[in-house]
């Protein structure tokens, strides 16, 4: 073969050898068959609808196993319940509804002490996380211990939120059950804890404030026929604050004979929550409310001096809750959430049950109680929280009563909360129970005032924390800059 000659009678070579162009052409095509093969082993074609376009297998494949794991949920939920409850089911894939959380916490009746517990739930562990807090509990269980009453229950709740802070039942080991959970259980007397749906009921009725004046005859924990004559011939005026404070009988039931009108307590007495069902995640029992309109049945159930009213702790805490928050009781829960592991299929949320009281009657009724805890009932249980200037800022107080109960013993309760005016975490509500024999072991209100102490201080240590945390921090930042 000939070359073609340069000008300057150099030959002209091709850049790339022939042999060379073959091997590059060949290179490609095996690329080519490669890639080919590659795509090919991942994609299927529908042979119905070729020219559609190609489906992804793995997709098609976590869509079948979504679908799969969402039948096996509601199936373990089925199962888990058992033929005497009905069977819950999903009402979203990550939302369980009250009916089965309620079902799910009832299979575990635990002693509550650790922050969640784990429940089995069909072939599935499910964790219950709880709203209880730690040591609350620890103290709760550790002042039962220690003063040993015969029985003792605590319920204790965020008065917004209505989340519950501690549960605690206790039963002496000298004594018959009553049962389990006795914080739910409406056994026992409500005694003067009535005279604040009384009070109430003074001043959204007969236009009653604290200051408002009641002639009072006699002692102030009795109640004869001749305390409640229309016309007293020995008497002296008490305020309405200071027979609150005092748990003065005489003085509410003549409010309760003279100045409501017709079912005036039973209105109120409902409003609050006597004779009706509180949701709740474990059953609570109705506290029991008389209507009455006998001439002296109505003294007693309004001075709270009989034994037919009964009252449950749980009760207690949201009587307490709903004056806290201005007359609105807030719905109670336990459970803040529930996760399977992978995710959260239920969160709590927060709701109120109804409302009470007016906001002024709630404003009128916190002075009343406060004043219990100042210069009333309860005032020795608070001497600690009056002598601290850590607790100057906060609203405390509540109120007493004791009865003695047939073959049980003396019933001692006290009913009230803690609240910071502008910190909503500063806010607690408690209904605590005891019950002694000869003698007595324990106030109630004391248990309440530990309570209140612990609560607001570990929120107040936190903040002091995060504060020193924060000029660390400034000082640290301070130095760097300078240097």
């Amino acid at each position: 073969m000939m070359r073609r000659v340069l000008r300057d009678g150099a030959t002209k070579r091709p850049l790339i050898p022939r042999k060379g162009r073959i091997r590059i052409l060949l290179l490609l095509l095996l690329v080519i068959i490669i890639s080919w093969l590659t795509i090919g082993g991942a994609i299927t074609f529908d042979n119905k609808s070729p020219s559609k376009k190609p489906k992804q297998v793995t997709v098609k494949k976590q869509a079948k196993q979504k679908k799969e794991k969402k039948r096996k949920i509601k199936s373990d939920i089925k199962k888990s319940t058992g033929a005497t409850a009905p069977a819950p089911t999903l009402k979203k894939q990550s939302e369980l509804g009250f009916a089965e959380v309620s079902t799910l916490l009832n299979q575990h009746q635990g002693p509550f002490i650790t922050f969640c517990d784990t429940v089995k739930n069909g072939k599935k562990d499910l964790i219950l996380h709880y709203s209880l807090d730690s040591s609350l509990q620890k103290l709760g269980n550790s002042l039962m211990k220690q003063y040993k009453p015969l029985y003792g229950a605590i319920v204790a709740l965020h008065p917004e939120t209505g989340r519950v802070l501690s549960l605690i039942s206790w039963t002496h080991d000298s004594m018959p059950s009553l049962g389990n959970n006795l914080f739910c259980r409406s056994f026992f007397p409500a005694a003067s804890i009535f005279k604040t749906v009384t009070a109430a009921a003074a001043i959204e009725q007969a236009a009653f404030t604290s200051e408002t004046t009641i002639p009072h005859a006699g002692r102030n924990h009795t109640l004869y026929k001749y305390q409640l004559e229309k016309e007293l011939a020995v008497f002296k005026d008490v305020s309405l604050e200071f027979a609150y404070a005092n748990s003065m009988n005489p003085v509410f039931a003549r409010i309760g004979l003279y100045s409501l009108r017709r079912n005036g307590l039973y209105e109120i007495g409902k409003r609050f929550g006597f004779n009706t069902e509180i949701p709740f995640e474990l059953p609570v029992d109705v506290s029991l409310m008389p209507q009455t309109d006998s001439t002296f049945s109505i003294p007693e159930l309004a001075s709270g001096f009989n034994q037919k009213t009964t009252l449950s702790p749980m009760l207690g805490a949201l009587m307490a809750a709903a004056i806290a928050q201005n007359g609105q009781i807030p719905v109670p829960h336990l459970v803040d959430s529930i996760s399977n592991g992978d995710s959260i299929i239920y969160r709590a949320s927060s709701k109120q049950l109804q409302t009470a009281i007016a906001p002024s009657t709630a404003k009128e009724l916190t002075n009343m109680m406060k004043s219990v805890a100042r210069y009333g009932t309860a005032r020795k249980s608070f001497r600690y929280m009056k002598s601290s200037p850590r607790f100057d800022t906060i609203d405390y107080g509540g109120k007493t009563g004791s009865v003695d109960k047939d073959s049980i013993g003396r019933v001692d309760w006290f009913v009230g909360f803690a609240k910071h005016p502008d910190d909503k975490r500063q806010r607690i509500a408690v209904g605590v129970l005891t019950v002694h024999g000869a003698y007595w072991t324990v106030h109630s209100s004391y248990i309440a005032a530990e309570y209140f102490r612990k609560y607001l201080r570990s929120i107040q240590l936190e903040d002091e924390k995060e504060i020193k945390l924060a000029a660390s921090r400034a000082d640290s930042a301070v130095k760097t800059e300078n240097n």
